[in-house]
């Protein structure tokens, strides 16, 4: 199994793909369309804040995708935006998107706060469709590993766009 160093543009690419009919079912009353920021850290490699817009319509996942900071806005109803850190303890079950969000940790970056609470009861399943694929963290990274992502990682980004 391929390992994705989070958050590398191939690691959205890579969690669509294996989106199948169980989280449709279980997504099923879920409709939206939403904006992740990720918070700049340079010690993670991560020199300006990145992005990811996730569509559903009724559970049907129509995009899961690494984008521009304009496509993020232009496109998504909500954006949620957190430190590299704080989505981490997320996506590695530490913490839940709810307590998160609530206490703060997850900023509302646009949309309103009750629409966004329409997450909440699917959270947990939206971590488990984004995390299916084996993720290491640049934190977790020898500082070798660290400098190869760094590059690798720029590069990605100036390829797409992004």
């Amino acid at each position: 199994m391929t390992t994705y160093v989070y958050p590398q543009p191939e690691w959205p690419d890579a969690s669509a793909e294996l989106y199948d009919e169980g989280f449709e079912k279980k997504l099923a009353a879920l409709s939206g369309k939403f904006g992740f920021q990720i918070g700049a850290e340079p010690d993670w490699g991560i020199e300006e804040e990145v992005y990811l817009s996730m569509i559903l319509e009724a559970g049907k996942l129509v995009e899961f995708k690494s984008c521009s900071k304009d496509y993020a806005h232009d496109t998504s109803d909500y954006i949620m935006g957190a430190t590299p850190q704080a989505w981490k303890r997320i996506l590695t079950k530490k913490d839940k998107f709810v307590g998160a969000f609530m206490g703060g940790r997850v900023k509302l970056e646009k949309g309103d706060t009750v629409g966004a609470l329409a997450l909440g009861p699917h959270a947990n399943t939206l971590v488990d469709v984004i995390t299916q694929v084996e993720l290491t963290f640049p934190d977790d990274l020898s500082p070798k590993a660290l400098e190869t992502f760094k590059a690798d990682f720029t590069k990605s980004r100036s390829e797409r766009g992004i």
